[in-house]
This record gives structure tokens, sequence and C-alpha cells, in this order.
């Protein structure tokens, strides 16, 4: 079957006259601009960097369980990594602008708030940033969004420094928000506070893990236990199984599905089979002892984010659908019902700079059909 011309806005020089026309603005929002400028050193920034690109590609994948990546970012004619940029896809395009509206949006809510990032929440977002990358990649290194790269340092050095700066800054605002909208508050009087109402949440924990690949075998697992074998002995038969060392009683349980209720697990007992991502766990405390805050305050600011996370994206959902958003109609249309932006189906015959470049079944370097370029 014959495939789609892939229509091409491409950048090139001695064009005058159409540079003149392109709008300064990619977008407003509530009469803030989005620049031209900011969104096309963005994007030629995640352009030239395949592992980052990789990254973001595992990131959406791990967000939606492995449903969906991100559409292709290079038009025809350009190579993954190159410096000579020509194209982006107006699908990419119009999704990471999408984001930038989002980033405004939160950043325009946190100062309704009167909400302030500190240099240490910038410090502690940016070592989570680290971390938080470095996770996803190791997620998805045995699935097909595999990337070259299981380091985040090394990931997010492929970027450029002010383009990271630009992540942490908001992801720190982000939990800021939510520390907020959990009514607990950022200032380490109001994290201890919360330590000192939850304070076992954030006991450090020894304990001892089995995993099986069925429900059937945990079970037979803990029956084991029950008739009177310890569950270290039972847990050395299984690969991996056996103590696992110590860690905040929180940062474990974080890490298990809802009703797992791992704080109110007695010492010395098996946990009923705990389903994992098609896996059983059995799982023993062996010992529990006070962590004093200063050791735990990481753990309890995720926790204070994780209560006010809810509330927070309600807020944020509340405010795309209310804020006066204005779109340059070559990236798509705003549609506030969904909160997102409709890329165009093709670009405006008079945004195709150079016609003569459009070829049927040109593939990008991936190998499949590129789609509308629009230029970074």
């Amino acid at each position: 079957m014959k495939r789609l011309i892939v229509l091409l806005i491409v950048l090139a020089g001695g064009l005058a006259a159409a540079a003149l026309a392109v709008p300064s603005n990619a977008a407003t929002v509530n009469g803030v601009a989005i620049s031209q400028q900011r969104l096309n050193s963005d994007l030629a920034s995640i352009a030239k960097s395949t592992d980052y690109q990789c990254f973001l590609n595992a990131e959406e994948a791990v967000g939606t369980q492995g449903q969906t990546g991100l559409p292709p970012i290079h038009g025809a004619g350009a190579q993954d990594g190159t410096t000579a940029l020509s194209t982006v896809t107006a699908e990419y395009a119009s999704n990471y602008l999408n984001t930038l509206i989002v980033h405004q949006l939160v950043f325009e809510l946190a100062a309704k708030k009167h909400l302030q990032v500190t240099p240490q929440d910038l410090t502690t977002a940016q070592t989570e940033l680290v971390n938080q990358t470095s996770a996803i990649l190791q997620e998805v290194a045995s699935s097909k969004y595999a990337c070259q790269s299981e380091a985040g340092a090394a990931t997010l050095a492929s970027v450029p420094k002010s383009f990271v700066n630009g992540i942490v800054t908001f992801d720190a605002t982000v939990s800021v928000f939510e520390e907020d909208e959990a009514g607990v508050g950022s200032t380490t009087a109001d994290l201890e506070r919360y330590y000192g109402a939850h304070a076992g949440d954030f006991d450090t924990a020894c304990f001892t893990l089995a995993e099986y690949t069925s429900q059937t075998a945990a079970a037979a697992a803990a029956a084991q236990v029950a008739a009177g074998t310890p569950f270290a002995q039972v847990a050395s038969q299984v690969t991996g199984g056996g103590p696992q060392g110590c860690t905040i009683l929180y940062g474990l349980a974080s890490q298990l599905p809802a009703g797992s209720n791992l704080e109110g697990l007695p010492v010395n007992t098996v946990s009923s089979p705990i389903a994992v991502n098609g896996s059983y766990l059995l799982l023993e405390i062996t010992s529990r002892t006070s962590t004093p805050f200063a050791k735990a305050t990481t753990a309890v600011e995720a926790a204070v984010q994780s209560a006010g996370a809810a509330k927070t994206q309600k807020v944020i959902g509340a405010a795309e659908k209310t804020a006066s958003i204005a779109v340059d109609q070559r990236y798509g249309e705003w549609t506030p019902a969904r909160a997102l932006i409709v890329p165009p189906p093709s670009p405006l015959s008079g945004d195709v700079l150079n016609v003569a470049v459009n070829s049927s079944g040109t593939t990008t370097s991936t190998g499949t059909t590129a789609s509308t370029g629009q230029t970074p």
C-alpha cells in the first residue's frame, strides 16, 4: 500500500519573509508567554540526545504500564543525536509544548499560594531526579523500552544543564505544592511535627524477603513457616530470598501495593502473599527501631508529598480546564475539556517551507514512518 507523503517544515537559511511571519510565542498561559525560542531550545536539547529521548520514552511507558511510548521526535532527514537538526515532528512538539503549559500553570498556582522553593528544596529535587531517572531506566532494562545506559546521572548529563535545572525547579515546586496541599507545610518545623505524629512509620526495619512466581507457591511457603520452619530457611530456598538488610519502613511500604499494611505487620511475623507485578512476595520484619528525624527527613518529605499528591493533581486539573490558554496554530489547538493540545493533522500549506523535500516512504532512524514535521 502506498505510504502517505510526509509533509515537512524544514529549518532553512535565507527565508527572511517566512521568518518574519513566525509568531514569537509558542503559547500563552493566562497572558504569560511561552516563547518560541524556549520551545525550540528545549526540543533541540532533547533531539540531540538519544539517551534522554530513550529515557523520556521509558518514563511514558512506565507511567502507562507499558501501554504507550512517546511519538517519534524526528521528521525525515534527521538522525538521532545529530547537531545539524532540521525537523521535529508536530506530534512531538505539541506533546512537549503541553508539558511546558502545565509547568507554567503549576508555577502560577504556587505563586498565588505564596509558596517558596528554597535552595535545599532544589538540592533535594536534584538528587531525587537523578535517582528517579535511574529507577525508570532500570525498570525497563529487560523490556523493549530498554536504553543503553541505566545511569540517571549520565543520562541527565547528555542534555544542557540549563534544561535539567528547569526540570529540577518544576519538581521542587510540585513537591512544595504537595506538602502544602497535605495540610502539613514544607518547613523543617512542619515536617518535624508530622514525623512526631507518625514516628512509627519511619522506623528502621530489618526484613527477610522471598519472591514466588505464583500465589500457590507463596502460600505453600507460608504453610511451611506456619508448620514451624523458620522463614529465613524457607526464603533461602528461593533465588535471591533471605535477609535483605535494613531500611526505613515507609520507603519499603511505599513500594508495595496499597493495602499491604506493612506498617501494621508484627515483628517476626510472615506477611500474607503480596502481589507485585505478576510475582508474589512473602515478607517478615525481623526488627524495628526508632529512626532519628535527621535520618528520616527524606522519607518524611516523601510521605507528606504523597499525602498531598491527589489534592495537588485535582487543583492542577481544574486549572487546566479554566485557564486562558492560546497555542500557535502550527502546534494544534488547546482543548480545555481534555486539557491538552490536539496537534494538527498536517501543517498549513503556508508553513511548508521546502516542498521539494516531501517524499513517499520516508522513515525515521528507528524505522517508523515519520509524522508531520515541525521546526525545532
